[in-house]
């Protein structure tokens, strides 16, 4: 599943494998994962681009390229993308294939097609995607305890909901926010405004601990060159549900909240 994480992981992969390189041409394999503009042109704007970055924007994939356009990607649940040669195969999950110089291709995948992409200037994209209604992200070094408790204050919506809400906190996704209110201990179906000062420093610290964590074993999706990311293999809670909970042992339990699936201790997180 496409977080922070693992979002993150393949921007710091292509900040060091595809700035400077050029897109040499364009291959939309699935029109409809182009946003804007029509396919064609999309191919036209990008081709003969140098790329000059990569960067992220909650769960948004910036490439500015040359004259000032940028090429932004977003994965859905299941998308990626791979660094490949030109001469592999291609898989039927193919997007779009960005084909760079020295015969490599840069390839954005998606085994159930709901990756999206686009390109523009900066200011366009920006308002097309509605980027500046994004609350603060969480990665950002001067996101403290005091940005989440402003961010929550007032907010008489169940937790769950609110921090998945990306005007609110951005980047946060479904099994982040699960796996960071058990670590702080907090019940999932409270209302955020209900968190005391002490239980929103708790909180942040998890957030904080469990995106690190993602990160420093590379997510749990495949990064740019193929190698699989560990991450899986230290869920607490998420998709847990009936296994015993690792601090308490007693059973995690599912429920739907705002449609989204939750895990929880009943136990510790009252």
């Amino acid at each position: 599943m496409a977080e922070v994480p693992e979002v993150e992981t393949l921007v710091r992969d292509l900040q060091g494998a595809v700035i400077g390189r050029t897109i040499v041409q364009v291959t939309v394999a699935l029109p409809a994962a182009v946003r804007f503009p029509e396919p064609d042109e999309y191919a036209a704007m990008l081709r003969g681009r140098t790329i000059c970055a990569a960067q992220r924007w909650a769960k948004h994939i910036l490439l500015p390229l040359s004259d000032d356009l940028v090429l932004e990607a977003h994965l859905m649940l299941w998308g990626t993308l791979a660094l490949v040669p030109t001469s592999r195969p291609l898989g039927r999950e193919t997007l779009v294939i960005w084909h760079l110089d020295d015969d490599e291709d840069l390839r954005f995948t998606d085994t159930l097609g709901y990756a999206r992409t686009g390109v523009a200037l900066l200011p366009e994209l920006v308002e097309r995607l509605d980027l500046a209604s994004l609350g603060p992200d969480a990665l950002d070094p001067t996101f403290d305890a005091a940005v989440l408790e402003r961010q929550l204050a007032r907010r008489r919506g169940v937790l769950k909901s609110v921090l998945l809400n990306q005007r609110i906190v951005a980047g946060l996704g479904n099994r982040d926010a699960d796996e960071s209110m058990w670590l702080a201990g907090i019940d999932p179906r409270r209302s955020a405004a209900s968190l005391a000062q002490n239980e929103i420093t708790l909180l942040h610290a998890a957030m904080i601990r469990i995106l690190n964590e993602g990160l420093d074993l590379r997510g749990t999706q495949r990064d740019l060159f193929g190698r699989q990311g560990q991450a899986k293999h230290r869920r607490y809670v998420f998709e847990r549900g009936g296994k015993p909970c690792p601090r308490c042992a007693t059973p995690i339990a599912h429920l739907r909240i705002g449609g989204r699936n939750t895990h929880y201790c009943p136990q510790c997180q009252r």
